[in-house]
């Protein structure tokens, strides 16, 4: 009966890290279309260059206050309401986005996705998935809920591709992507509401979870576990930005074909995240720390972004090129499936985490703000020298890294060795 209970829960905490990783990639899909459909979006809503830029830029801007703000709304309200709400409504505007309405329409819809995509749901999310395991679990868990997203990418991303092989007009085959992520979004909301367990009074572990006030939220900002999460986060990030980067690097600096540039994007994108993400929890849980296999991780990543500077360019070097970006890939997708694992190891409260998380992914992500720009200036004012900028910055927020895992395992083991005893905001 005890192992029937058991394998019944295992089933349920799988199901819910499947939908929500389906759900969430069908609902980030929609802020993003532009980035596998930009031709037919720009076609079907008639927009310029400039306005889509503008789009992005505004989501972006309202989703770097709502990672801050979002850890609030995770602390304080059910999971189970958020995380339906925000899949549900993010769908909904969906629908909404695919009648192909007025610019300034269209402008509000980005507006409100970043309220639904992000402030409802980002904190949320990262709560609940870390509540799908135990302690000693969490590089799997997060590992493994990387990984589905990966497969969801993938199944999601080639059925919206048949639909633009189905009809002839791009504008028509753009309404039905917008409706087969709207709907997935709306689906995944719904079925997680009957899945996720209702708690309002207590956390897995027992412990009262108190509502959070706005003053213990700016409380976070005086953490420095927070701000090294943070930091880690954002040094993951910059360099992951930077992929971008390294297909037309491919193409131009070693003369790579552009249907095999094409084919190593895909493979980037889903193959290496669907095995990276869950080998580096498993890695994670075996080592007993997801900051000691950061810490390892960031100081080949510095070497492996430094070779772009010192490989010779040139088609006799192109292969080198390209297992450099493959390495280089993995450990980006591997560390993107355990960093928040580091807010578990970290010892950080439960009824906190949500705060916590928010506080760090605002530092994290904020090179959604800039990034793009700085490098798309280096590269028009600079050309090919350009990409040598992205890659010494790329090597240098490794080194952040480095330097933030160290400072945060050290942390974490002279609290461990006082037994319990916190360190100052000083520190």
């Amino acid at each position: 009966m005890a192992n029937h209970m058991a394998n019944q829960s295992r089933v349920r905490r799988m199901l819910i890290l499947f939908l929500l990783a389906f759900g969430t990639t069908a609902m980030y899909s929609l802020p993003y279309l532009k980035s596998s459909f930009y031709d037919p979006m720009q076609q079907a809503l008639g927009l310029t260059h400039i306005e889509i830029g503008n789009l992005l830029s505004l989501y972006g801007l309202i989703g770097m206050f709502s990672y801050f703000f979002g850890g609030w709304f995770a602390d304080r309200f059910s999971l189970r309401n958020l995380i339906t709400f925000s899949l549900i409504a993010s769908g909904s505007l969906g629908f909404w986005f695919a009648t192909f309405p007025s610019y300034n329409t269209i402008l509000l819809i980005h507006i409100l996705w970043g309220v639904t995509t992000i402030l409802t749901f980002f904190a949320a999310s990262i709560k609940v998935v870390r509540m799908q395991g135990t302690e000693k679990e969490q590089g799997r868990i997060f590992g493994f809920y990387e990984g589905l997203s990966g497969v969801s990418g993938t199944l999601i991303s080639f059925t919206g591709l048949y639909f633009f092989g189905k009809f002839a007009e791009a504008a028509i085959g753009f309404r039905y992507v917008v409706w087969l992520y709207s709907g997935a979004s709306v689906i995944c909301g719904a079925l997680l509401f009957f899945l996720i367990a209702h708690r309002s009074s207590t956390t897995d572990s027992g412990e009262p979870e108190e509502k959070t006030t706005f003053r213990s939220l700016m409380s976070v900002v005086s953490m420095p576990k927070a701000w090294l999460i943070g930091l880690i986060i954002f040094s993951t990030y910059v360099v992951f930005s930077s992929l971008t980067y390294l297909s037309p690097y491919l193409s131009q600096v070693y003369v790579v074909p552009i249907t095999l540039v094409t084919a190593l994007s895909i493979i980037r994108t889903y193959v290496i995240k669907m095995v990276a993400s869950p080998v580096a929890g498993i890695v994670t849980d075996k080592v007993g720390s997801s900051i000691s296999v950061m810490f390892v991780g960031f100081i080949i990543m510095a070497v492996n972004c430094a070779l772009f500077l010192v490989i010779p360019k040139g088609n006799a070097f192109m292969w080198f090129a390209v297992v450099n970006m493959v390495v280089l890939s993995a450990l980006l997708f591997a560390f993107r499936g355990i960093y928040f694992a580091s807010v578990a190891e970290s010892k950080i409260p439960m009824k906190t985490t949500g705060a916590v998380v928010g506080f760090a992914s605002f530092i994290g992500f904020s090179p959604d703000a800039f990034y793009y720009s700085v490098a798309g200036y280096w590269l028009d004012k600079y050309g090919e020298t350009g990409y040598s900028y992205i890659f010494m910055l790329s090597v240098a927020c490794a080194l952040l890294g480095v330097v933030a895992t160290f400072l945060l395992r050290q942390i974490n083991r002279r609290e461990a060795a006082g037994g319990g005893m916190t360190l100052s905001p000083s520190v």
